[in-house]
Parts: structure tokens; C-alpha cells; sequence
């Protein structure tokens, strides 16, 4: 047993399985309280690794709350801001489609390409319970002011109604290249939406092609207790119709609308839409919808897409951010 005691001399702690029964018991109670020394560190370390374990998982879980809650609260108000665009892009276009049914409706005086609007009809799209003073009639004599008066209330075919009064000043015919209309809203409100701001109609039209600039300044709705500023520059091109005269002069005509506009919040939040001439949105003159296209809204740097649809007429769109999707109803 020699080769024991030169291993307990050099404390070599090794278990040694031999079939011979050994004398020497100091080097065996050696190894035992050694074996129970590393078991002791063993069990400390593994409460040790425990601790950090649980300690790291506190962290993360209480990091990702942290980042969690403003990211969902962007997103939230992304799609809050998408829809409130929504529905101003679609109050301050329709002065578009008001400027050119107004246009339509005075006969070869505001507009010399044969087209009419027939307010009487009830199939007009401002309805027939407006009123509309010229200040002056005389033929190819420049500019004129068109008043636009829809008292109390003014529903048209789509169910949408105007109130209030709106100011037409027109350079010269319509549909002429490099003529201009300038709108001035006075009291006037959208289905109780107020709306303030002058919005600017220039033609741009050149080789049968129609298209006009539609800018707005220094708009603002107000849709509750907030009040939205807004602005905005279009481009209306459009895509068909141009060439029906007559009463049904405006019922089929169709736009394509590019551009960007910005929707202000109380502070100065800024949100900014943008629609590319590649997903450019659809707006046909009988629907009181978009319904085709899409546009790209950003707040706070977090980006949502507003989905119009494929060309249906309905008061829906879709926006998105990420994997998170709400269907919206639009208003008239």
C-alpha cells in the first residue's frame, strides 16, 4: 500500500477500487471530506447562478415592459392619426369635386366645354338645396366670384352635408390650362365637421391630358373638442371622363391623386402622409369615397399604411403598422 500513502503525501484525493482491504484510513477520510467540500462549493455556486438567473430575467421582463408600452402607444396613435388624415384628406378633396360641379352647373360661363352639372336633378351631387350668386356674368371677363350658400344644412346624393357658405374666385374657365380657383370657407362645416383654410385649384392640364394642383393653407378641422390643422398639395390627374359633355358630363370622370399633406396635433405633432404615384389613390366623382390606392402616414417615426381597397365604392380602409391591422369606416 505504499503507492496510497506517496498519493496522500502529494494530496491526491483519487477513490482508488482495489479488492484489497486497506489499513490506512486517514487518506480515505481525506478524500471523503474533500468530496464533501466540492459538493458544498458545487451547491453554493449553483445558488449563486440561480440568483443571477432570476435577477437577469427581472431585467428583461422589466426592460420589455418599458419598451413595450411607447411602442404600442406610437402605434395607437398612428392609427388614430391615420384616420383623423383620412378624414380630413377627404373633407378638403371634396372642394375639389364642389369647385367642379360649381363650374358645371353656370353653364359656358365658369366652364366653356359644354359640360353641366343639372342641379335640379336629384341625381346632383351637391344636391339641389344650394344657392349660387355670380358677381358678374359677363361672358370671358375675368376674375369672378361664385358665393356658394348652403344655409343650414345641404345634404347631397351621398348623404353628406354641407352648411355654412363657400367663396369661389375664379381667374378664368375651369377646365382652361393655367387657370385658378381659390376657395374660402366662411362658417362652413361638413356634417358639423368646421373647416377653415383657403384651398388653391390650378390647372395644369397640357396635350388632352387634365390635371390640376389642389393646395390647402392653413386648414384646420374640428372633428370634437381638438382642433387639427391641416395642409396639403395634391395633384389631381384625370384618368376618364374627360371627354363626356352634357349633364352626365361629370358623373363618370375619375382622378388619380398623388402628393402629401400634413395633420397637425395640439404641441405641434406633425403627422405626414405621403401617396406615390405608384399606389396613387382612386377617387371616382359619383363616389364619396376613395376607393382605390394606398398612402404611408408617419408619427414619431413609426409608419402606418392606409389601404383603400381595389376599387370597390365603400366607406372602408385598412390600416396597418407591423402585424397590427384595424379596419376604419370613412366619413362622408
Amino acid at each position: 500500500m505504499g503507492l496510497v500513502k506517496i498519493l496522500y503525501l502529494y494530496n491526491f484525493n483519487i477513490n482508488i477500487v482495489t479488492p484489497y482491504k486497506s489499513t490506512v484510513r486517514k487518506p480515505l477520510f481525506k478524500l471523503y471530506y474533500s468530496m464533501r467540500s466540492y459538493f458544498c462549493f458545487n451547491r453554493i455556486l449553483a445558488g449563486v447562478i440561480a440568483l443571477l438567473l432570476l435577477a437577469t430575467l427581472f431585467y428583461a421582463c422589466g426592460k420589455t415592459t418599458n419598451d413595450v408600452a411607447p411602442s404600442n402607444n406610437n402605434d395607437n396613435q398612428s392609427i388614430g392619426a391615420a384616420f383623423n388624415q383620412a378624414a380630413a384628406s377627404g373633407i378638403y378633396n371634396d372642394l375639389f369635386s364642389v369647385a367642379a360641379e360649381i363650374s358645371a352647373s353656370s353653364g359656358s360661363i365658369l366652364d366653356e366645354a359644354g359640360r353641366t352639372a343639372g342641379k335640379d336633378k336629384p341625381v346632383a351631387k351637391l344636391g339641389g338645396c344650394y344657392q349660387s350668386g355670380i358677381d358678374d356674368v359677363t361672358f370671358d371677363h375675368w376674375p369672378k366670384r361664385d358665393t356658394i350658400y348652403f344655409g343650414a344644412g345641404c345634404p347631397d346624393e351621398s348623404g353628406r352635408s354641407r352648411s355654412g357658405t363657400l367663396i369661389m374666385t375664379f381667374s378664368g374657365y375651369f377646365r382652361y390650362a393655367g387657370s385658378t380657383v381659390t376657395i374660402e370657407p366662411v362658417g362652413y362645416a361638413v356634417n358639423g365637421v368646421s373647416v377653415t383654410g383657403k384651398t388653391i385649384i390650378t390647372n395644369l392640364s397640357n396635350n388632352d391630358v387634365y390635371k390640376y394642383s389642389v393646395k390647402v393653407q392653413g386648414g384646420s378641422i374640428k372633428p370634437d373638442t381638438v382642433v387639427i390643422g391641416y395642409a396639403s398639395n395634391f395633384t389631381f390627374t384625370q384618368t376618364a371622363g374627360a371627354g363626356t359633355t352634357g349633364a352626365e358630363g361629370l358623373k363618370d370622370d375619375v382622378y388619380a391623386v398623388t402628393g402629401s399633406d400634413t395633420v397637425t396635433y395640439p404641441g405641434n405633432i406633425v403627422a405626414i402622409t405621403n401617396i406615390a404615384d405608384s399606389s396613387a389613390l382612386i377617387r371616382k366623382f359619383d363616389c364619396p369615397y376613395i376607393g382605390k390606392g394606398k398612402a404611408t402616414l408617419t408619427l414619431k417615426s413609426v409608419s402606418a399604411s392606409i389601404d383603400y381597397g381595389n376599387g370597390v365604392c365603400d366607406d372602408s380602409a385598412l390600416i396597418s403598422i407591423g402585424d397590427k391591422v384595424k379596419y376604419i369606416g370613412l366619413p362622408k
